[in-house]
């Protein structure tokens, strides 16, 4: 059994102001359990993207995946892959995310979220900004 799970980040295209989407332990927006193992077998993100547009009640077409990234990432359930997906919308969904029970936070503001999503967000970091 693996899980997939997705990471949901803004990137401000006229200052490159990075935030992501944070509930209130993590910064998994969205995860599914699969068959095998992913590092194997790799599923199609598509999913995932459903869900997490589903649980911030936007439009599929407003969260794009990052095909260039992909990561891996130990949990309670086991080992994870994770996924980034990006919102594509100029600014920011904030009214969204509030009401899906999130909030749109810097980096420095992920104090307090599971110590392997930490680690695994200084890849994603150093893969968005360079």
């Amino acid at each position: 059994m693996g899980l997939l799970t997705l990471i949901v980040y803004h990137k401000q295209a006229t200052s490159a102001r990075l935030r992501f989407v944070r509930f209130p332990q993590s910064v998994i927006a969205a995860s599914l359990e699969i068959e095998g193992d992913p590092a194997i077998v790799s599923p199609h993100p598509g999913p995932l993207v459903t869900q997490a547009a589903s649980r911030l009640g936007l439009p599929a077409g407003e969260l794009r995946v990052d095909p260039e990234f992909r990561s891996r990432m130990l949990m309670p359930e086991g080992s994870a892959t994770v996924w980034l997906g990006e919102l594509t919308a100029t600014d920011p969904p904030f009214e969204a995310v509030d009401k899906a029970g999130g909030r749109f936070a810097l980096l420095t503001e992920l104090a307090g979220i599971p110590d392997t999503e930490r680690d695994v967000m200084r890849d994603v970091y150093e893969h968005i900004l360079g």
